[in-house]
């Protein structure tokens, strides 16, 4: 099915190979490349970050937002001196969604190029920069909400797609406002820094994540872990936030976390806004039950 997209393609934008150097086939559930055509040879790539040298997906997914709004959408990448500019196209076959993404080198069309002498460095660090900043929260460094709409939808339809389970863990900072309060904004914006680098600290797998949802609310996606294991990482998250002590140089502080736990079996059809408010309500009891604990639950897949 994947090789009559590419033809398809083909046969009727032909026009597309006169104009992109690289057409590929992703699969954004699988973050696999099917098909790949590379100066008039048809390849078969792993990984849709393999092309790229960086052994690492790429934080502003294009293919994924493609597949998640059913829109196009571009972005500029680098690999090594050579910079793309990247056309991700939605494609609805029967049964599936696919993206095809349309790469054009423009290494030697921009005008910065020409007056660098060579040295693309400061290319790379502005389109890393342009890259981090759509979907990275300026303080914290983690996620934004914006990823969590982008990413959270792709998560559920590949646990879905291989019928895993997934785990959402909502966690915010007990009595923040008399942080903000008592210390003034400049300290509480440490905390939230400090914070959302003890959440990020307590996951080792590439696949898992951490966003900030809104003030001192942040989202800890963990696909494919089941209830025990997100218990068990919600449970060391709020142990290390209780015994830290350099929350800044200037105060010493004492903080405190709640943490809600959802964990599900995803159908094709599960919302990511239930599977949130899932987490949120475990989060709630938790604060109306004392603070500084973990509250959770494992829900059945939906009918």
């Amino acid at each position: 099915m994947d090789i009559d997209l590419l033809c398809d393609i083909e046969d009727s934008n032909s026009l597309l190979y006169k104009i992109y150097d690289i057409i590929r086939v992703v699969d954004p559930l699988s973050k696999t490349v099917t098909r790949h055509k590379d100066d008039g040879d048809l390849k078969v790539s792993l990984t849709c970050f393999d092309f790229w040298e960086k052994n690492i997906i790429c934080d502003n997914c294009i293919a994924l937002r493609a597949y998640n709004d059913n829109r196009i959408f571009i972005k500029f990448e680098f690999r090594k001196s050579d910079i793309f500019m990247i056309t991700a196209v939605p494609y609805d076959l029967q049964d599936r969604r696919l993206v095809a993404e349309l790469l054009m080198d423009v290494t030697h069309s921009l005008e910065l190029n020409a007056q660098s002498g060579g040295d693309m460095s400061h290319l790379h660090r502005l389109i890393r920069q342009l890259n981090s900043r759509v979907l990275k929260d300026d303080l914290t460094q983690v996620f934004n909400r914006r990823y969590v709409a982008d990413k959270l939808p792709v998560d559920l339809s590949f646990a879905a797609f291989k019928s895993k389970g997934l785990s959402v863990i909502m966690a915010d900072i007990d009595h923040f406002k008399s942080v903000n309060d008592t210390y003034g904004h400049p300290i509480g914006d440490k905390v939230l820094a400090r914070f959302a680098a003890i959440l990020s600290g307590c996951l080792n797998r590439t696949e898992d994540w951490v966003a900030r949802y809104g003030g001192e609310e942040f989202i800890v996606c963990l696909p494919g872990a089941g209830h025990d294991k997100a218990q068990e990482i919600a449970e060391r998250m709020r142990t290390r936030v209780e015994n830290e002590s350099e929350w800044t140089s200037e105060e010493t502080l004492k903080i405190t976390a709640s943490f809600g736990v959802c964990t599900v079996r995803p159908t094709m059809g599960t919302d990511m806004d239930s599977v949130i408010s899932c987490a949120d309500e475990q989060l709630y009891l938790a604060k109306q039950s004392g603070r500084n604990r973990v509250m959770g639950v494992s829900e059945p897949p939906k009918e």
